[in-house]
This record gives structure tokens, C-alpha cells and sequence, in this order.
């Protein structure tokens, strides 16, 4: 592998949570001082020193005063939350000790839930005109869990739990809320587009792989990437090289539904490919004494640019995911395929505080050529839309899912195959649900009874963006 690249530690956070509460975060590097002014440290200085004296004066009072008794440790844990949430930044909040444990469980990659990352406003911030303010926003699907073989898709909004309201909630509670029991039924309100309908899901333990590769024709090697973790870069490598070994000479690699992760891997996996150019710019705030970090890739590779490389992208793909799709973009180094991805262009940095955490938005990422994608996300060289659906087809599903038996027709029909899933799209087609869907939703039930090594790594005949990747390398 090429040598490591030197970068200022930044933590990109995609904001979002999983159905088991856990967030994907990478910690703060505080070795490096942060350079003020001597004007600006003593004008903060003396604010500071002011309101720390009112409030001092404050406590006094209510310590004298108040008729019952003080929690220091509530009180502070309220100044806390208070003085972030006086930001205004939806990405800027405090994560109290009592939720700092499922702050931690994002780093296991396993998790009771229905397999989710999502975000959700604080209720600080939240506009009554704009109604995804009030909601939790599905950002992508687990692989195989709940959520996926339900057909839940990024961008999807879910405004109740068990008929509870999200709105007043924060994102861990909303978050706790999805994360449910073990084999006990969870109804989420899903809002997509101007359709809502109701879906009931049982969480179960969702794993969440960092990579899946293989061969998909003679010379195309396949490899997905599902989160940027502090392993991915190695893992991501290492498939890299086998496929290769495989005789793959050229390249697809699958962001999709990718919500992001540590920069770091995302920027490692960049420098594979790239011998030099520029992999992510990130500026900071007037006054902070931080200058803009320019990263560059450092010399050699370990894909000769030989080999031709071909993106998967769709709305799911982000924060993190968005850096690698916009280093080798703008470096011309790949082929983006799919739709507009997120389009989260903010980073955040995550701080130990109090046993909890803060994290509070610091940076403003841009591509290599400048450009800033944040809520704009990464246009595609070759647009395949992904399906879209009418209300009449999400009602038609929403009975479906109450009504049908999906896994007792793969109980009766074991083997996965094309006559099976044409078998069941034909015995349900007048159900009103669209081909397409009913033929994903026995699918992904396949899927997920097969262990995780047997299952096919792409399938082409139900995957249009796949298509297309294999067209532009001349499959």
C-alpha cells in the first residue's frame, strides 16, 4: 500500500444515527494547538468571564433560595445542551452521559434494530413549513436488514412510531424508539413523496460489513463499499487485490446507499487510485486560526491508471462517500453512475465532554475542483433514475406488506432463482404493486436467508445503474 497521507484529522459526520442508536464519528485530534489572536482571545476572553459571572450569580440565587434541592449534574447537562442548541445547527448538539453508551455502539457493526441510518432536526430547529424538519429521514438501509428487504429507501421520511409523533423527539430518542426489542413488531408512518403508508417491521440484529467484492463478467471485478470505518481502507485493499489476482482489469465500485464514515479511510481509498492531485479541500472559520487544509494524494498507486473505474451513486450515497466520489471525479480518474447523490458538504468534530460528547460543525468541505455540493450533492456523468412510484402503488404496497406472506412463498419455493422471483411477480401481479418492487421484496427475503458468503456480490438483471457501470466498460 502507498504510504499513509498526512492530513489534519477531521471528523466527518454524516449526522446520522442507526435503529440501534449508535452514530458513525470519528474523534476529534486535539494534539494540534489552535492559534488565536491575542485581540480575539481577550475579547472572547472577556465575554466568556462575564457570563460565566452572571450565571455563577445566578446559581447563588437558586442555591440560596430555591425550596427544593438542585441537580448539579441535570443543571449542567441543561447549560450544556441550551448553549449548543443556541447555535442554531441542526449537525451541532450534546450527547448527554445517559446516551454517551449507544453513542460508543456505532464502532461494533452490530445492532438490535430495523437497520438504519437516519437523521432527524432537533426540535430547537425545526420549521412547521417545512415538514422533513419534523420528521426522521431515512439516509440508507443495512444491507439485508428489515428495512432494506421492506423496500425502504434514502430519503424516505417516517413521521410516527407505534402512532407516537417523532417531532418533539431528539434523534436519540427517535433513534431508541426504531431500535425496539428483539422480535417485537415496530409501525413506522413512512411519508415518500406525496404518498404515506404504514409498515410493520420486527427489529432483529443487523450486521453492517464495511466491503463485499467478486467477478462480475471476466474482467469486471465488483466491489461495494457499505460504511467508511477506521478498517475500510485495509479491508477495501485487500478485495482490491484479490480481484485483481482474478484477472479484473477493470473496476466497479458501489457507493450506493454509503452514508459515510471517518474521512480518513474515505481519502486512503482515493490515493489508491490517484498518483497525485488534490483529494479534498476543507476551510474553516474567519478567525478560528485554522487555515484551509488542502489534502493531496502522495505519490504511486495501487491501481495502475490502467484500469478503468466506474462509481455507483444514488441519493443514499454521502458525507464521506461523497469525498471519494468527488476525488476521483474531478480528477478524472472515474465514471460517476446513478442519480444525485446527498449532498452533505459540512463536517463536525466530536469531543469528549461531561461523559458525554459534544459535537459541533467546524468545517466546509469542497471538491478537489472547488466545488461546494453541500445540499446540492454530486451530479452524475450517466444519470439512471431510480424508480419512482405513484400513491397508488406505495398504497397497493402498504397492504401488500400488512397482508401477503412473502417468506412463506421462499418456504415453499426454496431456491432463489429467476423462475421463482418471476413466479411470485406473476402469482401477485394483481396486487397493484409494481414489478419492480414485488420483485425486490422476494428478493431481498432470498437474500437474507442465505449466509452472508453466498450471496451473489451483484446482480445485473434486476440492477439498471449496474447495467449501465458494465456498458460504459464495454460489457
Amino acid at each position: 500500500m502507498k504510504k499513509a497521507i498526512t492530513w489534519l484529522a477531521i471528523a466527518l459526520i454524516s449526522v446520522s444515527l442507526s435503529a440501534s442508536g449508535g452514530r458513525e464519528y470519528t474523534s476529534l485530534d486535539t494534539s494540534a494547538p489552535i492559534e488565536l489572536t491575542a485581540e480575539s482571545t481577550i475579547e472572547r476572553s472577556v465575554s466568556i468571564s462575564s457570563m460565566l459571572y452572571s450565571l455563577g450569580n445566578l446559581y447563588s440565587f437558586l442555591d440560596s433560595y430555591y425550596l427544593g434541592d438542585i441537580d448539579n449534574k441535570a443543571m449542567e447537562e441543561e447549560l450544556v445542551a441550551a448553549m449548543i442548541d443556541s447555535l442554531g445547527d441542526e449537525y451541532s448538539y450534546y450527547i448527554p452521559s445517559d446516551e454517551a453508551e449507544e453513542f460508543d455502539e456505532s464502532s461494533e457493526g452490530s445492532y438490535i434494530g430495523l437497520g438504519l441510518y437516519l437523521t432527524k432536526y432537533n426540535p430547537s430547529h425545526q420549521d412547521p413549513s417545512d415538514p422533513s424538519t419534523m420528521m426522521v429521514i431515512i439516509q440508507a438501509p443495512f444491507p439485508g436488514g428489515p428495512a432494506d428487504r421492506a423496500g425502504l429507501r434514502p430519503h424516505d421520511m417516517i413521521s410516527h412510531i407505534d402512532g407516537e409523533d417523532v417531532a418533539p423527539m431528539s434523534a436519540v430518542e427517535a433513534s431508541r424508539k426504531l431500535r425496539g426489542e428483539a422480535g417485537k413488531d415496530i409501525t413506522i408512518t413512512v411519508h415518500r413523496d406525496d404518498a404515506v403508508f404504514d409498515l410493520t417491521l420486527r427489529p432483529e440484529r443487523v450486521n453492517t460489513p464495511s466491503t463485499s467484492a467478486g467477478m462480475i463478467s471476466e474482467d469486471i471485478g465488483y466491489i461495494r463499499i457499505f460504511t467508511f470505518s477506521l478498517s475500510t481502507a485495509e479491508s477495501f485493499e485487500e478485495e482490491i487485490g484479490k480481484l485483481m489476482e482474478e484477472g479484473a482489469g477493470k473496476l466497479i465500485i458501489d457507493l450506493r446507499n454509503n452514508g459515510g464514515g471517518t474521512v480518513q479511510s474515505a481519502l486512503t481509498i482515493a490515493d489508491m487510485f490517484l498518483d497525485d492531485g488534490t483529494l479534498l479541500i476543507t476551510r474553516y472559520k474567519d478567525g478560528s486560526g485554522r487555515k484551509e487544509s488542502i489534502i493531496d494524494a502522495s505519490a504511486g498507486t495501487a491501481v495502475p491508471d490502467s484500469v478503468p473505474v466506474v462509481l455507483l451513486v444514488n441519493g443514499g450515497t454521502a458525507s464521506s462517500s461523497e469525498i471519494l466520489t468527488g476525488a476521483l471525479s474531478d480528477n478524472d480518474r472515474a465514471t460517476v453512475v446513478g442519480s444525485t447523490t446527498f449532498g452533505k458538504g459540512i463536517s463536525q468534530e466530536v469531543r469528549p465532554f461531561s461523559e458525554g460528547y459534544i459535537q459541533v460543525t467546524t468545517g466546509h468541505f469542497f471538491t478537489p475542483d472547488g466545488s461546494d455540493i453541500h445540499h446540492v450533492g454530486i451530479a452524475p456523468d450517466i444519470l439512471v433514475e431510480e424508480e419512482e412510484y405513484s400513491d397508488e402503488d406505495m398504497k397497493a404496497y402498504s397492504d401488500f406488506m400488512e397482508n401477503e406472506d412473502i417468506a412463506g412463498f421462499v418456504d415453499d419455493h426454496p431456491d432463489y432463482s429467476y423462475e421463482n422471483v418471476a413466479l411470485f411477480v406473476s402469482e401477485n401481479e394483481e396486487s397493484g404493486v409494481p414489478s419492480s418492487l414485488l420483485e425486490l421484496l422476494v428478493r431481498n427475503e432470498y437474500l437474507y436467508r442465505m449466509d452472508w458468503n453466498d450471496r451473489p456480490v451483484a446482480e445485473p438483471e434486476y440492477d439498471k445503474a449496474l447495467e449501465a457501470a458494465m456498458e460504459v466498460l464495454g460489457e
